[in-house]
C-alpha cells in the first residue's frame, strides 16, 4: 500500500549514521521507494557507491563530505540528521559529569551540516529536513528504570538533544517557506536491553511496547513526502504513550 502512494524516484536523500540500527532501516525504506539515498557514516560501507566515509565529530570530515556531495549533486530534496553518539553501556560516565563528544556530533555536526547544504535544498521543489533527535530532549531520565543494569544515561545526550529540538525550530522559522524544518523524538527503541529495564518500560508506556527501527523511518517517510506538506517547525513524538503517562 505504502508503494502505491509514496513513491520517491526522482528524490535525493542524504542520510547521516547509515550504518546504525536506525540509518540501516531507514535507507533500506527510502530505497524501496525508488529514493536516491546518499549515505554517510564512520565506518565504510563497501560496494554502495553512493556512500561517503566521514567522522561527523571532525570539521574536516564534514567539509570534504559537503564539497563531494556539491560535485556529485544538483540537488538534495530531503536531509535526514540521523547519526548521534549515544552512550555506551560498557561506558562508565558517572565520574565524567558531561560528555562534550554527545554535543559535537548529537548538535554541532547537523548545524554545520544543515548550513552547508542550504543551497543545494532549495534546488529541490519540495525540501525537507528531518532530525532524529529523543524525548530525552524534554523529559528527565526515570533513572528508576536503568537501576541494576549496565545502561548509564548521558546528561549530555538529553542536552544534545534539547538542542537539536529548539535548533528544528529556529531553522524552520529561518528557512520558510521553501525548507522545511522537523524533528522526530523517539522513545525506548528495541535492542534487546536488559529484562528488568523493559519490563520497567513497558510498565511506563501506553502501547505496551517498546519502538521498532520501522516506527522511526515510517514517520520520516511521512515527513518527507507531499503528504506532510503543512507540516514544519514541529517535534513528532513517537514513545507508544511514554511521555503522557
Amino acid at each position: 500500500m505504502q508503494n502505491e502512494f509514496i513513491n520517491f524516484k526522482n528524490k535525493i536523500f542524504l542520510v547521516t549514521g547509515s550504518n546504525g540500527f536506525t540509518g540501516k532501516n531507514l535507507c533500506k525504506k527510502l530505497r524501496s521507494l525508488k529514493a536516491t539515498v546518499i549515505e554517510t557514516d564512520i565506518r565504510e560501507r563497501k560496494n554502495n557507491k553512493f556512500f561517503i566515509k566521514a567522522n561527523l565529530n571532525k570539521e574536516e570530515d564534514r567539509k570534504h563530505l559537503t564539497i563531494k556531495i556539491k560535485k556529485k549533486f544538483k540537488k538534495i530534496d530531503v536531509l535526514i540528521n540521523n547519526a548521534g553518539h549515544i552512550p555506551e553501556r560498557k561506558i562508565d560516565y558517572k565520574n565524567k559529569f558531561f560528555n562534550e563528544d554527545f554535543i559535537k556530533l548529537n548538535l554541532n555536526s547537523v548545524a554545520y551540516l544543515t548550513e552547508s547544504l542550504i543551497p543545494l535544498l532549495r534546488k529541490s521543489k519540495n525540501a525537507s529536513i528531518i532530525n532524529i533527535a529523543s524525548i530525552y530532549g524534554f523529559l528527565a531520565h526515570d533513572y528508576n528504570l536503568y537501576k541494576n543494569t549496565n545502561m548509564n544515561p548521558s546528561l549530555a545526550y538529553g542536552i544534545s538533544k534539547a538542542g537539536l529540538i529548539q535548533f528544528t525550530k529556529l531553522t524552520a522559522a529561518k528557512l520558510a517557506p521553501n525548507i522545511r524544518v522537523n524533528s522526530i523524538s523517539p522513545g525506548g527503541i528495541f535492542r534487546k536491553q536488559n529484562k528488568s529495564f523493559i519490563k520497567r518500560y513497558l510498565n511506563k508506556t501506553l502501547l505496551k511496547r517498546m519502538g521498532k527501527e520501522d516506527d522511526i523511518s515510517n514517520v520520516v517517510v511521512f515527513l518527507s513526502s507531499s503528504l506532510s506538506n503543512y507540516i514544519t517547525g514541529q517535534n513528532i513524538i513517537l514513545d507508544g504513550g511514554y511521555s503522557i503517562s
